[in-house]
């Protein structure tokens, strides 16, 4: 993230098609996929016809704009955040 914009720099090579093509690729994959089915970022690289480190990079990216949501939807300070899986258990109880 750039401290001075506040903005992530955009993915390598995230061109347009590129990414027409990953996301038609995850649809695909999800369409066909079966319930609760897990795939590592090689298979899913295969389907989008891109790098599995690029897969890499946009789960983490995800991950890290979630946090951020979660952490301003619910007012926490990052020290709140290091144990995930006690704060998704406090509020995300079934």
């Amino acid at each position: 993230m750039n401290a001075e914009t506040g903005h992530e720099p955009p993915l390598p090579h995230n061109d347009g098609e590129k990414t027409e093509r990953i996301d038609l690729g995850l649809a695909i994959l999800s369409a066909l996929a079966p319930p609760h089915a897990v795939f590592d970022p090689q298979d899913i690289a295969a389907w989008c016809g891109c790098t599995p480190s690029m897969i890499s990079s946009i789960e983490a990216r995800a991950l890290r704009r979630l946090r951020e949501k979660m952490r301003v939807q619910f007012k926490l300070s990052h020290f709140d955040m290091i144990d995930h899986r006690s704060f998704l258990a406090l509020h995300f109880q079934s």
